[in-house]
């Protein structure tokens, strides 16, 4: 079988990358410099300019500060800020860039977009729809390009149950054109809702607005040789740069650092729904195999769509959870409020819903309040309630991914790393079958806690060490606040029927049943 070679590809290439400030786009970055610092030509990034900073200056500084560019600092020289806004007309890039991204460029891998599932919908009309349209437009001048990577999502199409790797009209026999204009000025200022039938089935603006864009893909931009990557729920790295890296709270991390911080205490997910999480780096490596097989003569059209997602590899909800509060209570975060302890809510039944609701207001919001009370009293801001707040919408809104699976494809991705060599096979993996949970998810806790939270490993034992603190004194107020009640309950009702010692026990055992399960 005829091979593709992933590293001959990108020997004297001049590639743009868009979204290289975000999570995916730092790991592709660190990627493209630690494999092809030597071959590569030049790597131009779409930086949007600040009111205090350049777009020099905002990639200086992300080299400067973010670990995972701490051993390419010296290859800063390959790689130029070209500054532009993927919403502006025409990216906002000036005519001496332009001219420049049209003579040299072979290869775009395009990461940018909002990734935030709420907000009004010309948000994700600016940035995921119109942003890609006006870089497909400008890659239809380029005079040397050979690959465009299109970085989608495998929700897109979350209304179905099996997802094949293709393209999916939103509305089959609908004229695209007509159909987004119906949008844009009809839907332009919608907070969409789940259920909305303008979703078309599906549970959020954001899996709509990347749908649509693989549409406009199809149906305007045919010509161009567009691959389409679509990850499932990107999740901290796996072996590169760092293992265990990640920078950001959306998705499964960040339920993972709230429940770690003893904040969260009732999360709503299906403990037996699959948890089809795929590190971010097996993300990156696809872009990039990507990349080489759709310039390359291997290139067939029914393998245009290629799903990052977990394939085979099982691991649930409930899994993810116990793993990680497990290595959470033996890697504690110094910010840690309270013990760890978390309940599975389906939020489907009708008592699910109540169950959930009285745990949010006895665990959280009660919670909350008190500790507010306590930062007014100290003379610092009140931030628990608003957290809270955030926790719980953030539940509701990740529900539809947290309590459903799919059947996603992966055929496509399989077929071409199999037309790489072992070698290169290895240095961009993305078999997925390779990954044990328990090393990885203990990777992922020691993660969150050093680079999201800020928790350098020298704090471990000093973090171990006011954990045993928190609980003593957690045990202590227990203590005292059933004692209180059962006194007030003794006090409130004048009865013999409290001298018989069974009554007595029985009210001392509801009491601290109640506060171990609500308070602590």
């Amino acid at each position: 079988m005829t091979k593709l070679s992933v590293k001959d590809f990108y020997h004297n290439k001049t590639l743009l990358v868009t979204g290289i400030t975000g999570f995916v786009g730092k790991v592709l970055l660190a990627k493209l410099l630690q494999k092809f610092s030597k071959s590569l030509k030049c790597i131009y990034v779409l930086v949007r300019e600040k009111k205090s900073q350049t777009a020099e200056q905002r990639l200086t500084q992300l080299f400067l500060q973010s670990p995972v560019f701490e051993r390419h600092k010296d290859n800063i020289k390959l790689v130029h800020a070209i500054n532009g806004d993927i919403t502006a007309k025409d990216m906002a890039i000036s005519e001496l860039d332009r001219r420049k991204l049209i003579e040299e460029v072979n290869v775009v891998i395009h990461c940018a977009a909002t990734v935030n599932f709420t907000g009004i919908f010309e948000k994700f009309i600016q940035q995921n729809i119109d942003g890609t349209d006006s870089l497909l437009r400008l890659c239809e001048k380029m005079n040397h390009l050979e690959s465009i990577v299109y970085v989608s999502t495998a929700y897109g199409n979350c209304h179905l149950k099996e997802i094949e790797e293709k393209i999916y009209p939103v509305i089959p026999g609908e004229n695209f054109d007509s159909y987004l204009e119906y949008l844009k000025q009809n839907y332009s200022n919608y907070n969409f809702k789940k259920g909305h039938h303008a979703l078309l089935g599906r549970p959020n603006p954001y899996t709509l607005s990347k749908s649509i864009t693989e549409w406009m893909i199809q149906e305007r931009y045919s010509s161009l040789p567009v691959m389409i990557c679509r990850p499932s729920i990107v999740s901290n790295s796996f072996e590169e740069p760092i293992p265990g890296w990640c920078d950001s709270v959306a998705g499964c991390s960040g339920a993972a650092i709230m429940t770690a911080l003893g904040i969260a205490r009732s999360i709503i997910f299906d403990e037996n729904c699959k948890a089809d999480i795929i590190p971010v780096d097996m993300v990156v490596n696809s872009l990039i195999i990507a990349g080489a097989y759709r310039a390359s003569p291997l290139f067939s059209e029914d393998k245009q769509v290629i799903h990052v997602t977990l394939g085979q590899n099982q691991l649930t909800w409930g899994e993810f959870f116990r793993i990680t509060i497990n290595f959470s209570d033996t890697l504690p975060p110094m910010k840690l409020i309270r013990p760890i302890k978390m309940r599975s809510n389906k939020h489907q039944s009708l008592m699910d819903r109540i169950n959930y609701r009285f745990t949010m207001i006895f665990s959280h919001y009660l919670f909350a309040y008190v500790i507010d009370c306590i930062c007014i009293v100290v003379g610092q801001k009140p931030f628990m309630i608003k957290l809270i707040k955030r926790l719980n919408d953030s539940s509701h809104v990740l529900k539809p991914f947290s309590c459903n699976e799919w059947n996603f494809r992966y055929e496509n991705l399989k077929f071409i790393t199999n037309l790489l060599d072992k070698c290169e096979r290895d240095d961009f993996c993305t078999d997925t079958s390779i990954i044990h949970w328990h090393p990885y998810l203990y990777n992922f806790i020691l993660g969150c806690r050093r680079y999201i939270l800020n928790d350098p490993d020298s704090t471990l034992q000093l973090a171990i060490n006011r954990q045993h603190r928190i609980k003593f004194l957690l045990i202590i107020m227990k203590i005292i606040i059933a004692l209180l009640c059962y006194w007030l309950i003794r006090s409130s009702i004048h009865s013999d029927i409290f001298d018989f010692w069974l009554v007595d026990t029985s009210i001392s055992i509801a009491i601290s049943l109640y506060f171990s399960n609500f308070y602590d």
